[in-house]
């Protein structure tokens, strides 16, 4: 249990919280990169939980590790194992001790600026209700679909979208308070699988951030990330991650600088299917009449008309060019071609040119052709011995 930690200092300070369970090399490899990040101010709080796994190794860890910067906490459950979503609830809930934590699962990797960053983003909109998060984590490719996720540049540093992150986060206690509010009195399965936001999220069943997910559009609110990521993810081995793999890497800020940080108002919003929400006013249209659908995952609900990448039995209305990055820009100029079109499903029509074609030019013309048909080939035969080996029972 943790001990003398409910300090009147403890509350004006932001705490690092790092969350283990089984794996030493990769909260060692976290712990690593905290330790030697650059603390723009004194005594920053440390706290180390691992739920019980009974790996002494993660404990000693956990018990030994030198932390030069500021008080350390260590958290050992030892009655018996609390489960991800549960011991993610538990280190948030330290909101209440400390002015905001940010947390950090054992597969990550920090930012040597990244603290930086946490202060200034709490600085500005900490207090803001429509902020229900501070993300840590740069999404550069949309994982419901596999596709590159770039980002308008407008001049600021940041952006809002309607997407939990767990890969590095910040909350304060209002922030974590209203959520609890809102999961412990509001929250039904009904509810989340009204929600507009992918089907895939619906079905985890075992993650928090499907609940936190569908409070924020619940309550029509949004998370705040930064435009150059200051975590990245290893993916070891896990409750959901593979062994190490670099599918989640993504480029790491290496410098600190002022962060331009607007008004809410002025920022990028991001709706949970990743499509840019100006893409409303570049269309001259409101979210009841137009689906937005950039990526080919929307379903449509209820408007007349939807933007989409996909064939459709639809007449076509309007239709843009693939050509500039990232692909709403094509709308905002006004760019006319093929690949993206504007349906009205009042009316049939044969649909847009060929999905896959257009798409995979789009993202995928500047790679070497060669090396990736090499890539495809081995991915296919190692899947073929894969199966071989499962149905002779290797």
């Amino acid at each position: 249990m943790l001990t003398n930690i409910c300090t009147e200092e403890n509350k004006q300070r932001v705490a690092v919280v790092a969350v283990g369970y089984n794996r030493y090399t990769s909260l060692k490899r976290l712990l690593d990169s905290v330790e030697s990040a650059s603390y723009p101010v004194e005594n920053v709080p440390l706290v180390i939980s691992i739920d019980c796994s009974g790996d002494e190794s993660v404990y000693e860890l956990a018990r030994g590790f030198n932390w030069p910067h500021g008080e350390k906490y260590v958290n050992i459950e030892r009655d018996g194992r609390l489960g991800l979503v549960k011991h993610i609830y538990q280190c948030a809930g330290l909101t209440k001790v400390f002015r905001a934590i940010v947390l950090l699962e054992d597969d990550l990797f920090v930012s040597p600026y990244f603290y930086s960053y946490v202060l200034q983003t709490l600085d500005r909109y900490g207090d803001n209700s429509i902020v229900a998060q501070i993300a840590l984590y740069h999404n550069e490719t949309n994982g419901f679909v596999g596709h590159p996720y770039p980002k308008v540049n407008d001049g600021f540093d940041v952006f809002l979208a309607q997407s939990t992150c767990s890969w590095g986060q910040c909350w304060n206690e209002r922030m974590w308070n209203e959520f609890c509010e809102w999961r412990d009195h509001v929250c039904t399965d009904e509810l989340i699988n009204e929600q507009d936001m992918p089907s895939t999220i619906k079905g985890w069943t075992r993650a928090w951030s499907r609940y936190f997910n569908a409070y924020i559009l619940h309550k029509k609110k949004y998370v705040l990330y930064p435009q150059v990521s200051l975590t990245t993810n290893f993916s070891d081995a896990g409750e959901h991650g593979d062994d190490n793999n670099n599918v989640v890497q993504v480029n790491l800020q290496q410098g600190d600088f002022l962060y331009r940080l607007p008004n809410v108002d002025a920022i990028q919003h991001y709706d949970s299917f990743g499509n840019n929400e100006d893409l409303y006013k570049w269309l001259s249209m409101k979210p009841d009449d137009v689906c937005l659908d950039i990526f080919g995952i929307h379903e449509r609900k209820k408007q007349r008309y939807i933007l989409s990448t996909r064939q459709l039995p639809y007449k076509i209305e309007k239709t843009f060019a693939l050509n500039m990055r990232p692909i709403e820009l094509n709308v905002k100029y006004n760019i006319s071609g093929e690949g993206l079109y504007l349906y009205d499903t009042y009316n049939s029509g044969k649909g847009g040119g060929d999905y896959s074609r257009l798409l995979c030019d789009y993202y995928f013309q500047r790679y070497n052709n060669s090396l990736m048909m090499k890539f495809m080939k081995g991915r296919a035969g190692r899947r073929i011995k894969y199966k071989i080996n499962k149905l002779l029972g290797r």
